[in-house]
Formats: structure tokens, C-alpha cells, sequence
């Protein structure tokens, strides 16, 4: 992996694209999860990583799971597509089921 692509540099170009696409300042992303503005530009630039609790707080104010701030093309991915997903998951789940149970009583 190149020193472009390692995680914490993904992850950087991540949370930079999605808090220009919020039109946030680095201060005002800083400001709405609770810590310094420094420390933004450091996880930026990829000089320093986020805890758990702040990425958890970034992927609130940036409307992105979690987990695609880890992903090659995690900017792609959006809160509203991640929420379809899974209920699309949960409807076939239960489909499944259903069929399951009809045959099972048929049979």
C-alpha cells in the first residue's frame, strides 16, 4: 500500500471532502463535535488520528457511516444510502422467512 493509501490518509481525504461538502470550516466542524481546530487539520493532513468517540461524532455532523470514512471511496457513500441498505437487507431477511415458514407448513 502506498503512503498515499494507507489508512489514516484515507481517511483523511475522506473527512476533508465530506466537511467541504457541508460547506464547514475546519473551526466549525471542530466546534460542533468538541475539540480544538488544530486537531482537525492534523487529522487532515494525516499527522494524527481520531479516537472512536470522534469518529462516531464525525460520521453524526457529516451524515456518513462510520465506516466509510475507512473506505477507498468513502465519500461515495452517504448516511441515507448506508440506512437503504439495510433496510433493503432487513426486507429480503424477512422474505426469506416468510417463504421458509410457507413451505415449512405447506410441506
Amino acid at each position: 500500500m502506498s503512503e498515499n493509501n494507507n489508512l489514516k490518509n484515507i481517511f483523511a481525504r475522506n473527512l476533508k471532502i465530506r466537511r467541504k461538502r457541508h460547506h464547514l470550516t475546519q473551526a466549525e466542524l471542530a466546534k460542533k463535535i468538541g475539540i480544538s481546530t488544530s486537531f482537525i487539520t492534523e487529522i487532515e493532513n494525516g499527522r494524527k488520528s481520531p479516537s472512536f468517540s470522534t469518529i462516531e461524532k464525525l460520521s453524526k455532523v457529516l451524515e456518513a457511516p462510520s465506516w466509510s470514512f475507512f473506505c477507498e471511496y468513502g465519500d461515495k457513500i452517504s448516511l441515507e444510502e448506508e440506512k437503504i441498505a439495510k433496510l433493503s437487507l432487513e426486507l429480503k431477511n424477512e422474505i426469506s422467512s416468510t417463504i421458509d415458514e410457507f413451505i415449512k407448513n405447506r410441506f
